[in-house]
Protein backbone atom coordinates (compact mmCIF):
# COMPACT_ATOMS: atom_id res chain seq x y z
CA UNK A 1 0.00 0.00 0.00
CA UNK A 2 1.36 3.50 -0.88
CA UNK A 3 2.79 5.12 2.29
CA UNK A 4 0.70 8.26 2.01
CA UNK A 5 -2.51 6.26 1.37
CA UNK A 6 -1.72 4.28 4.51
CA UNK A 7 -1.19 7.47 6.52
CA UNK A 8 -4.47 8.95 5.28
CA UNK A 9 -6.29 5.69 6.07
CA UNK A 10 -4.92 5.64 9.62
CA UNK A 11 -5.78 9.32 10.10
CA UNK A 12 -9.33 8.69 8.89
CA UNK A 13 -9.72 5.89 11.40
CA UNK A 14 -8.35 8.06 14.19
CA UNK A 15 -10.76 10.84 13.27
CA UNK A 16 -13.68 8.42 13.40
CA UNK A 17 -12.66 6.52 16.51
CA UNK A 18 -11.18 9.19 18.74
CA UNK A 19 -12.96 11.20 21.36
CA UNK A 20 -13.97 14.82 21.01
CA UNK A 21 -12.32 17.37 23.27
CA UNK A 22 -15.68 18.95 24.02
CA UNK A 23 -18.40 17.28 26.03
CA UNK A 24 -21.08 17.17 23.39
CA UNK A 25 -24.73 16.30 23.56
CA UNK A 26 -23.94 12.88 22.04
CA UNK A 27 -21.50 11.72 24.74
CA UNK A 28 -22.45 8.73 26.85
CA UNK A 29 -22.91 9.37 30.60
CA UNK A 30 -20.05 7.91 32.65
CA UNK A 31 -22.12 5.82 35.05
CA UNK A 32 -25.67 4.91 35.93
CA UNK A 33 -25.38 6.85 39.21
CA UNK A 34 -24.60 10.12 37.45
CA UNK A 35 -27.04 9.75 34.54
CA UNK A 36 -29.88 11.68 36.18
CA UNK A 37 -27.62 14.55 37.21
CA UNK A 38 -26.08 14.79 33.76
CA UNK A 39 -29.49 14.70 32.11
CA UNK A 40 -30.66 17.60 34.28
CA UNK A 41 -27.58 19.75 33.73
CA UNK A 42 -26.36 18.91 30.21
CA UNK A 43 -28.28 21.70 28.51
CA UNK A 44 -26.83 24.32 30.84
CA UNK A 45 -23.27 23.02 30.65
CA UNK A 46 -22.84 22.16 26.97
CA UNK A 47 -21.34 24.72 24.64
CA UNK A 48 -23.51 26.37 22.02
CA UNK A 49 -23.09 24.28 18.86
CA UNK A 50 -20.90 25.94 16.25
CA UNK A 51 -22.95 27.21 13.31
CA UNK A 52 -21.23 26.57 10.01
CA UNK A 53 -22.10 28.58 6.90
CA UNK A 54 -22.61 25.22 5.19
CA UNK A 55 -23.05 21.81 6.82
CA UNK A 56 -20.69 19.25 5.34
CA UNK A 57 -20.49 15.63 6.46
CA UNK A 58 -18.16 12.67 6.14
CA UNK A 59 -18.98 9.36 4.49
CA UNK A 60 -18.22 6.24 6.53
CA UNK A 61 -17.61 2.79 5.10
CA UNK A 62 -18.77 -0.34 6.88
CA UNK A 63 -16.46 -3.35 6.92
CA UNK A 64 -17.69 -6.34 4.90
CA UNK A 65 -20.74 -4.38 3.84
CA UNK A 66 -22.22 -2.88 0.69
CA UNK A 67 -23.45 0.09 2.68
CA UNK A 68 -21.86 3.51 3.12
CA UNK A 69 -23.15 5.67 5.95
CA UNK A 70 -23.57 9.43 6.53
CA UNK A 71 -24.08 10.51 10.13
CA UNK A 72 -26.12 13.66 10.79
CA UNK A 73 -25.93 13.29 14.56
CA UNK A 74 -23.85 16.47 14.87
CA UNK A 75 -26.86 18.53 13.80
CA UNK A 76 -29.54 16.34 15.42
CA UNK A 77 -30.41 18.55 18.45
CA UNK A 78 -30.80 15.90 21.12
CA UNK A 79 -30.39 16.60 24.82
CA UNK A 80 -30.07 14.65 28.02
CA UNK A 81 -33.82 14.67 28.63
CA UNK A 82 -34.72 13.02 25.36
CA UNK A 83 -36.20 9.57 25.81
CA UNK A 84 -34.74 6.61 23.92
CA UNK A 85 -38.23 5.62 22.77
CA UNK A 86 -38.68 9.00 21.06
CA UNK A 87 -35.50 8.58 19.03
CA UNK A 88 -35.05 4.89 18.25
CA UNK A 89 -37.05 1.66 18.34
CA UNK A 90 -36.56 -0.60 21.37
CA UNK A 91 -33.13 -2.04 20.64
CA UNK A 92 -33.40 -4.59 23.46
CA UNK A 93 -36.00 -6.48 21.44
CA UNK A 94 -33.62 -6.70 18.46
CA UNK A 95 -30.84 -8.49 20.29
CA UNK A 96 -27.28 -7.29 20.71
CA UNK A 97 -26.04 -8.34 17.27
CA UNK A 98 -28.90 -6.86 15.24
CA UNK A 99 -28.73 -3.66 17.30
CA UNK A 100 -25.27 -2.83 15.96
CA UNK A 101 -26.73 -1.40 12.75
CA UNK A 102 -30.34 -1.14 11.70
CA UNK A 103 -32.65 0.99 9.58
CA UNK A 104 -35.43 3.06 11.10
CA UNK A 105 -38.63 4.40 9.65
CA UNK A 106 -42.06 5.73 10.57
CA UNK A 107 -42.17 8.22 13.45
CA UNK A 108 -38.44 7.92 14.18
CA UNK A 109 -37.49 8.90 10.64
CA UNK A 110 -40.04 11.71 10.66
CA UNK A 111 -38.63 13.17 13.88
CA UNK A 112 -35.06 12.83 12.60
CA UNK A 113 -35.90 14.69 9.38
CA UNK A 114 -37.79 17.42 11.22
CA UNK A 115 -35.09 18.04 13.81
CA UNK A 116 -32.28 18.12 11.24
CA UNK A 117 -34.31 20.40 8.96
CA UNK A 118 -34.25 17.80 6.20
CA UNK A 119 -37.04 17.22 3.72
CA UNK A 120 -38.04 14.12 1.77
CA UNK A 121 -37.69 16.30 -1.33
CA UNK A 122 -34.06 17.19 -0.52
CA UNK A 123 -31.10 15.45 -2.07
CA UNK A 124 -27.90 14.05 -0.63
CA UNK A 125 -24.85 15.11 -2.67
CA UNK A 126 -21.66 13.05 -2.41
CA UNK A 127 -18.60 14.76 -3.89
CA UNK A 128 -15.09 13.34 -4.22
CA UNK A 129 -12.82 16.37 -4.64
CA UNK A 130 -9.73 14.33 -5.53
CA UNK A 131 -11.46 12.66 -8.46
CA UNK A 132 -14.03 15.36 -9.25
CA UNK A 133 -16.86 12.84 -9.01
CA UNK A 134 -20.38 13.69 -7.87
CA UNK A 135 -23.28 11.41 -7.00
CA UNK A 136 -26.72 12.64 -5.94
CA UNK A 137 -29.47 10.72 -4.17
CA UNK A 138 -33.02 11.74 -3.34
CA UNK A 139 -33.65 11.64 0.42
CA UNK A 140 -37.00 9.94 -0.13
CA UNK A 141 -35.13 7.01 -1.70
CA UNK A 142 -32.59 6.64 1.12
CA UNK A 143 -33.08 4.64 4.28
CA UNK A 144 -32.50 6.24 7.66
CA UNK A 145 -30.19 4.13 9.82
CA UNK A 146 -28.65 3.93 13.27
CA UNK A 147 -25.00 2.87 13.42
CA UNK A 148 -23.40 1.94 16.75
CA UNK A 149 -20.47 4.30 17.25
CA UNK A 150 -17.07 2.56 17.30
CA UNK A 151 -16.39 3.40 20.93
CA UNK A 152 -19.39 1.48 22.19
CA UNK A 153 -18.95 -2.08 23.38
CA UNK A 154 -21.10 -5.01 24.42
CA UNK A 155 -20.52 -3.93 28.02
CA UNK A 156 -22.82 -0.98 27.30
CA UNK A 157 -25.75 -3.26 26.45
CA UNK A 158 -28.60 -2.41 26.29
CA UNK A 159 -27.58 0.47 24.03
CA UNK A 160 -29.09 3.94 24.24
CA UNK A 161 -29.53 6.73 21.70
CA UNK A 162 -26.23 8.33 22.67
CA UNK A 163 -24.43 5.12 21.60
CA UNK A 164 -25.53 5.63 18.00
CA UNK A 165 -24.73 7.69 14.95
CA UNK A 166 -27.97 8.43 13.11
CA UNK A 167 -28.11 9.24 9.43
CA UNK A 168 -28.57 7.86 5.92
CA UNK A 169 -27.26 4.74 4.25
CA UNK A 170 -26.12 4.59 0.64
CA UNK A 171 -25.55 1.54 -1.51
CA UNK A 172 -21.78 1.40 -1.90
CA UNK A 173 -22.22 0.05 -5.43
CA UNK A 174 -23.47 3.53 -6.36
CA UNK A 175 -20.11 5.00 -5.32
CA UNK A 176 -17.76 2.92 -7.45
CA UNK A 177 -14.70 4.88 -8.47
CA UNK A 178 -14.73 7.11 -5.39
CA UNK A 179 -11.57 7.40 -3.28
CA UNK A 180 -10.54 4.50 -1.04
CA UNK A 181 -12.30 4.56 2.32
CA UNK A 182 -14.06 7.73 1.06
CA UNK A 183 -11.09 9.70 2.45
CA UNK A 184 -11.58 12.60 0.00
CA UNK A 185 -15.37 12.66 0.05
CA UNK A 186 -17.66 15.44 1.29
CA UNK A 187 -21.42 15.13 1.74
CA UNK A 188 -24.08 17.83 1.66
CA UNK A 189 -27.84 17.51 2.23
CA UNK A 190 -30.16 20.12 0.75
CA UNK A 191 -32.12 21.38 -2.23
CA UNK A 192 -29.25 22.17 -4.59
CA UNK A 193 -25.74 20.93 -5.21
CA UNK A 194 -23.33 23.41 -3.57
CA UNK A 195 -20.21 22.06 -5.30
CA UNK A 196 -18.79 23.61 -8.47
CA UNK A 197 -17.70 20.24 -9.88
CA UNK A 198 -14.43 21.89 -10.91
CA UNK A 199 -11.33 19.84 -10.26
CA UNK A 200 -9.41 21.10 -7.25
CA UNK A 201 -5.68 21.51 -7.66
CA UNK A 202 -3.25 19.51 -5.52
CA UNK A 203 -0.64 21.87 -4.09
CA UNK A 204 2.87 20.87 -5.12
CA UNK A 205 5.23 22.58 -2.70
CA UNK A 206 8.59 23.99 -3.71
CA UNK A 207 11.25 24.50 -1.06
CA UNK A 208 12.48 28.11 -0.86
CA UNK A 209 14.81 30.09 1.39
CA UNK A 210 13.41 31.50 4.63
CA UNK A 211 14.10 35.08 3.48
CA UNK A 212 11.55 34.63 0.66
CA UNK A 213 8.73 34.19 3.18
CA UNK A 214 6.70 37.44 3.32
CA UNK A 215 7.70 39.78 6.16
CA UNK A 216 4.39 39.89 8.01
CA UNK A 217 4.46 39.95 11.79
CA UNK A 218 3.10 36.89 13.57
CA UNK A 219 0.03 37.55 15.71
CA UNK A 220 0.75 37.71 19.45
CA UNK A 221 -1.50 34.76 20.29
CA UNK A 222 0.25 32.63 17.66
CA UNK A 223 3.70 33.80 18.73
CA UNK A 224 3.01 32.49 22.23
CA UNK A 225 2.12 29.08 20.81
CA UNK A 226 5.44 28.96 18.94
CA UNK A 227 7.51 29.48 22.07
CA UNK A 228 10.56 27.18 22.15
CA UNK A 229 9.95 26.11 18.53
CA UNK A 230 12.59 26.72 15.86
CA UNK A 231 11.93 27.50 12.17
CA UNK A 232 12.25 24.58 9.78
CA UNK A 233 11.79 24.41 6.01
CA UNK A 234 10.00 27.08 4.00
CA UNK A 235 7.84 26.33 0.95
CA UNK A 236 5.84 28.11 -1.73
CA UNK A 237 3.28 27.38 -4.43
CA UNK A 238 1.94 29.71 -7.11
CA UNK A 239 -1.18 30.00 -9.23
CA UNK A 240 -2.35 32.87 -11.42
CA UNK A 241 -4.49 34.20 -8.57
CA UNK A 242 -2.53 33.44 -5.41
CA UNK A 243 0.90 32.81 -3.96
CA UNK A 244 0.97 30.33 -1.07
CA UNK A 245 3.77 30.40 1.51
CA UNK A 246 4.32 27.83 4.24
CA UNK A 247 6.75 28.06 7.14
CA UNK A 248 7.39 25.02 9.30
CA UNK A 249 8.33 25.08 12.99
CA UNK A 250 10.11 22.25 14.74
CA UNK A 251 9.69 20.52 18.08
CA UNK A 252 13.34 19.57 18.46
CA UNK A 253 13.84 17.85 15.06
CA UNK A 254 10.24 17.03 14.12
CA UNK A 255 7.75 19.31 12.37
CA UNK A 256 5.10 20.33 14.87
CA UNK A 257 3.50 23.52 13.54
CA UNK A 258 3.09 25.44 10.32
CA UNK A 259 2.20 28.98 9.31
CA UNK A 260 0.35 29.57 6.03
CA UNK A 261 0.05 32.86 4.16
CA UNK A 262 -2.00 33.20 0.97
CA UNK A 263 -1.22 36.36 -0.99
CA UNK A 264 -3.04 37.96 -3.90
CA UNK A 265 -0.76 37.48 -6.92
CA UNK A 266 -1.62 40.93 -8.32
CA UNK A 267 -1.93 43.22 -5.29
CA UNK A 268 0.58 41.31 -3.11
CA UNK A 269 -1.88 41.70 -0.24
CA UNK A 270 -2.14 38.97 2.40
CA UNK A 271 -5.60 37.46 1.98
CA UNK A 272 -5.47 34.55 4.39
CA UNK A 273 -3.24 33.73 7.36
CA UNK A 274 -3.45 30.43 9.22
CA UNK A 275 -1.46 28.84 12.00
CA UNK A 276 -1.57 25.07 12.41
CA UNK A 277 -0.32 24.09 15.86
CA UNK A 278 0.35 20.48 16.86
CA UNK A 279 -1.55 19.39 19.94
CA UNK A 280 -2.70 16.28 21.76
CA UNK A 281 -5.46 15.86 19.20
CA UNK A 282 -3.87 17.18 15.99
CA UNK A 283 -0.73 16.46 14.01
CA UNK A 284 0.79 17.84 10.80
CA UNK A 285 -0.17 16.11 7.57
CA UNK A 286 2.58 15.18 5.10
CA UNK A 287 3.17 17.78 2.41
CA UNK A 288 2.49 16.99 -1.23
CA UNK A 289 5.39 16.51 -3.59
CA UNK A 290 5.57 16.14 -7.35
CA UNK A 291 6.09 12.38 -7.04
CA UNK A 292 3.04 11.65 -4.90
CA UNK A 293 0.16 9.65 -6.34
CA UNK A 294 -2.15 10.87 -3.60
CA UNK A 295 -2.44 14.51 -2.53
CA UNK A 296 -3.34 15.90 0.89
CA UNK A 297 -3.32 19.69 0.39
CA UNK A 298 -5.76 21.09 -2.17
CA UNK A 299 -6.87 24.50 -3.35
CA UNK A 300 -9.43 25.81 -5.82
CA UNK A 301 -13.07 26.73 -6.26
CA UNK A 302 -14.94 24.06 -4.27
CA UNK A 303 -18.25 25.85 -3.62
CA UNK A 304 -20.49 27.71 -6.04
CA UNK A 305 -21.29 30.66 -3.78
CA UNK A 306 -18.08 30.97 -1.76
CA UNK A 307 -14.48 32.06 -2.29
CA UNK A 308 -11.77 29.56 -3.23
CA UNK A 309 -10.54 27.21 -0.53
CA UNK A 310 -7.34 25.68 0.81
CA UNK A 311 -7.08 22.73 3.19
CA UNK A 312 -5.29 19.54 4.20
CA UNK A 313 -2.57 20.72 6.60
CA UNK A 314 -3.25 18.65 9.69
CA UNK A 315 -4.93 15.51 10.91
CA UNK A 316 -7.46 15.67 13.73
CA UNK A 317 -7.91 12.79 16.15
CA UNK A 318 -10.13 14.56 18.70
CA UNK A 319 -11.99 17.08 16.56
CA UNK A 320 -12.99 17.49 12.93
CA UNK A 321 -10.93 18.83 10.05
CA UNK A 322 -11.65 22.20 8.46
CA UNK A 323 -11.72 23.81 5.03
CA UNK A 324 -10.36 27.37 4.94
CA UNK A 325 -11.86 30.04 2.72
CA UNK A 326 -9.39 32.30 0.93
CA UNK A 327 -10.80 35.70 1.78
CA UNK A 328 -10.59 38.37 4.48
CA UNK A 329 -13.10 36.55 6.70
CA UNK A 330 -10.49 33.85 7.43
CA UNK A 331 -13.47 31.52 7.87
CA UNK A 332 -12.93 27.84 8.54
CA UNK A 333 -15.74 25.43 7.70
CA UNK A 334 -15.48 22.44 10.04
CA UNK A 335 -16.73 19.16 8.61
CA UNK A 336 -19.40 17.49 10.75
CA UNK A 337 -17.53 14.25 11.40
CA UNK A 338 -19.43 12.89 14.45
CA UNK A 339 -16.19 12.49 16.38
CA UNK A 340 -16.80 11.29 19.96
CA UNK A 341 -16.41 8.46 22.47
Amino acid sequence: MNTKIYIIFIASLLSLLSCNKKETKNNKPQSAKTTAAINDSVQAEEETPRKESINLFRLTYRDSSDVAFVSLSDIYPLNGKDNDKLILPEVEKMGIKAAGYFTIDSKYRKRFLTETNTSETDSLFVYDYSKNKLAAFSIKNLKTAAFLNPYSSEDAWPYHWYDYMIGFEINAQSLKGFSDYYSDVLVYVGKENPFTNKQLTPIVWKKISAKEFPSKAIKKKDLALLKNKTPGNTYSYKTEEYHYFLQEYLNSTEVGSRRLLVIDANTKEVITEKMFIESEGSSPAPLNSADDEVAVQYTGKLFKNKPPVVFGFQYESFGCSAISLIDKSNEDIYIQCDNRH
